[in-house]
Formats: C-alpha cells, sequence, structure tokens
C-alpha cells in the first residue's frame, strides 16, 4: 500500500495539522486549563474512565506527572478517583459533571472558532474537508492506537 502513498503527503499532512491545532489554539485560548489539563480531560471524555497508569501511557507522560496532573483536576472539582471495581488497590480516574461542562464549553468555544475560518472558505473547499473528515478520524484512530 505504501507504493499508493505520494512521499510528501505524510509530510504534508503532519505539517498542516499541526499548524491547524497552533492556530486553534493560538486563536481559542483555553484560559481556564494548562494544555496538559485540558488534554487529559479530553481524554477521559473521548475514553472513558481509566486507571492512572492508562491515562499517564495515552497523556504521554510519566506516573509522577499522571498523578500530579490528577491532583489538581481532582482539587478543582473537574475529575474524581474512585477505587478500581477489578483492583482494590487502583483507582480509576473519570470526569464529573463540572469537568463534562467545562470540556463541552471548550469544544463549543473552538467549533465556533473552526466555523468561523470555514465560512471563509469556497464552497468547494467546505466540501473538500468534509468528504476528507471520515478518512481523518481514521487516521487519528490508527495513530491513536499504533502504540497499543
Amino acid at each position: 500500500m505504501a507504493e499508493n502513498i505520494p512521499p510528501e503527503l505524510a509530510s504534508d499532512l503532519r505539517h498542516y495539522l499541526t499548524r491547524l491545532y497552533l492556530a486553534l489554539r493560538r486563536h481559542s485560548p483555553i484560559n481556564e486549563l494548562s494544555a496538559t489539563q485540558s488534554s487529559a480531560l479530553a481524554t477521559l471524555l473521548d475514553h472513558g474512565p481509566m486507571r492512572m497508569g492508562e491515562l499517564a501511557e495515552r497523556e504521554c507522560v510519566r506516573m509522577p506527572t499522571a498523578t500530579s496532573l490528577v491532583d489538581v483536576l481532582t482539587r478543582d472539582g473537574l475529575a474524581e478517583r474512585r477505587p478500581d471495581p477489578d483492583d482494590r488497590r487502583a483507582v480509576v480516574i473519570s470526569l464529573t459533571d463540572q469537568g463534562r461542562a467545562l470540556i463541552a464549553d471548550i469544544r463549543d468555544r473552538r467549533d465556533a472558532t473552526v466555523t468561523a475560518a470555514l465560512e471563509q472558505l469556497t464552497a468547494a473547499q467546505v466540501a473538500a474537508l468534509a468528504e476528507a473528515a471520515p478518512a481523518l478520524r481514521d487516521l487519528q484512530a490508527r495513530l491513536e492506537n499504533n502504540d497499543r
């Protein structure tokens, strides 16, 4: 399959996706949370409750960093620790209603930023992006699960 992939495609996608993300952060900052906190909350929302080790792995941080991160999120009422029903020595981290509401608000604000930018494109460009969205979703899933 790799022989059918133009050599510049991976480089172009990596570059433009990274720059899109950074532009989105600049034009729609999250003042309530650090980037690390925001990412952890989004991971919990997207993947559900998980053990501390899985959160650390998904966020690409060491366990002490994940523990400190969860300490802050629980202190602020955005996440909670519960005993793992399968292993009482472990804990499961989950979002609180407040954490879910905050992430929903952040996503709404960022969606509005993207919508405003999309409105400046041609109908053909918007259609091309709409057509590419499922492939981008699948690419994201493969990258997220590449090391699992």
